[in-house]
């Protein structure tokens, strides 16, 4: 999945500076090896190279296609999550040695990784900082504005989604990054996004060991330091929560007031009914009978009782309950590359009631063919926040979009991504449309409801 009362967490009492402002060294940028690694499985250990990028330092140091990675650095690659944890820890302009095994020769490799470059959007500026959170981390920043804009404009904040994806990326390739770079394109927004710790040039530990409630604390730092821009009109702030941001967003602004929000792709239950929602459609999608499916949701209701209501980890399950040990391919400790904590505290929030809290205006786009996330829980943020103010919610269903942006003729396609869909525009036009609208009518208003 690229797979909230106001907590019940401990507050995470965030701040944001700028690095240049305190006086610190920039971060340093996160450094481009050229190498696509797969996980590690069978033998000779390590991780197989799968792709070498052109002109990188791997094509330049000799590396080939085929050869098994067995260390990068100090760290060695014999666990599913350490190729991303390794790569993830690389710094541009560092000179990093790799262990590498060829057709049972051992050899070293010393490289040099490149810098990822920036994004290039027409007619847009970005500009790269940070952000440090309560626990000390200083995250990546990524901020695009219009050129030449004067004057205070409205901000954007991104509320990002589950998986350990950057949300800084030079080519707008995939559904996300053009809904990212279209909006910075065509919004006319000061739009700032946070890269989690362990992310992209964010400091802080793996991503794959870090919790929810310290993900959110750099959320709430982001929208602190957006909210102190000169250049940001402090009355309209927005926040976009995509996939997993898209169910957490009232949780963001818990100290920040907001001007609205758009969910996209997001959720409104607790995270225990959104996984059995969720296995209900793939079990469907696969093929299984109503039958099938309901029986097979019976043992995977006890699996995720007791790992989310019990937090226990997926193999302390299986240590209690043996039999259930076939309804589980995922890792030990992790699932979709988070701990299993990330999930605890996932279930601990009271989504409902933060969005009943909710008092602004609300776009809440769902994908006809998103199986990942449902139209119900879409529905329901729309419909709570026009209960609180009438005619403030709006719903939109993409028609054959799938969670990705991308359209299928069907919710089977849409499930084996075949063929690989086009580009949902019209999820882009509603987003932009819809804070163009909000910015100019808060404008107008000049102050808040």
């Amino acid at each position: 999945m690229k797979p909230f009362s106001r907590l019940g967490l401990p507050a995470l009492f965030a701040w944001a500076i700028t690095s240049q402002t305190a006086g610190l060294d920039p971060l340093a940028r996160h450094g481009d090896l050229g190498i696509v690694l797969k996980p590690p499985s069978g033998s000779p250990p390590g991780s197989p190279i799968a792709g070498i990028r052109a002109g990188s330092s791997a094509e330049t140091g000799g590396l080939k296609v085929g050869d098994r990675v067995l260390k990068i650095g100090s760290m060695p690659l014999d666990q599913p999550l350490a190729p991303d944890r390794a790569l993830a820890a690389v710094r541009a302009g560092r000179a990093v040695v790799l262990e590498v095994n060829r057709a049972s020769e051992v050899f070293h490799v010393s490289l040099i990784p490149s810098a990822v470059p920036m994004e290039k959007i027409p007619g847009v500026d970005v500009s790269l900082g940070s952000v440090i959170t309560s626990q000390g981390y200083r995250l990546r920043t990524i901020v695009t504005r219009p050129k030449n804009a004067t004057g205070r404009l409205p901000g954007l904040l991104l509320a990002g989604w589950l998986s350990c994806d950057s949300v800084e990326s030079a080519a707008a390739a995939d559904g996300f990054s053009k809904i990212l770079h279209g909006i910075a394109e065509r919004a006319g927004f000061v739009f700032l996004r946070v890269d989690k710790p362990g992310v992209g040039d964010s400091e802080g530990p793996p991503c794959d060991q870090t919790d929810f409630e310290t993900e959110l604390g750099g959320y709430r730092a982001g929208l602190t330091a957006l909210r102190a821009r000169p250049d940001v009109d402090p009355n309209r702030l927005f926040i976009l929560g995509m996939s997993n941001g898209g169910g957490i967003a009232p949780l963001v602004a818990e100290t920040v007031p907001v001007a609205g929000y758009i969910v996209s792709g997001g959720w409104a239950k607790t995270w225990l009914e959104h996984m059995m929602e969720l296995e209900r459609r793939r079990l469907a999608l696969s093929g299984k009978s109503a039958g099938e499916v309901s029986e097979a949701l019976k043992p995977e209701s006890i699996f995720y009782g007791l790992y989310l209501k019990e937090r226990l980890t997926p193999a302390q399950v299986i240590i209690r309950k043996p039999e259930l040990a076939r309804f589980w391919d995922d890792l030990p400790e992790h699932q979709y590359g988070r701990p299993a904590v990330f999930y605890h505290q996932l279930q601990s929030l009271d989504l409902p009631a933060a969005w009943e809290k909710v008092r602004v205006p609300v776009l809440s786009i769902h994908g006809e063919h998103d199986w990942l996330m449902s139209r119900e829980d879409h529905e329901w943020i729309a419909a709570t926040v026009n209960r609180n103010r009438p005619g403030a919610g709006r719903f939109v269903e993409v028609p054959k979009m799938d969670h990705f942006y991308l359209l299928h003729g069907s919710a089977e396609q849409a499930f084996r991504n075949d063929p690989k869909g086009s580009f949902a525009s019209k999820a882009l036009d509603s987003m932009v449309d819809w804070l163009v609208e909000q910015a100019a009518l808060r404008s107008r208003a000049g102050a808040p409801p």
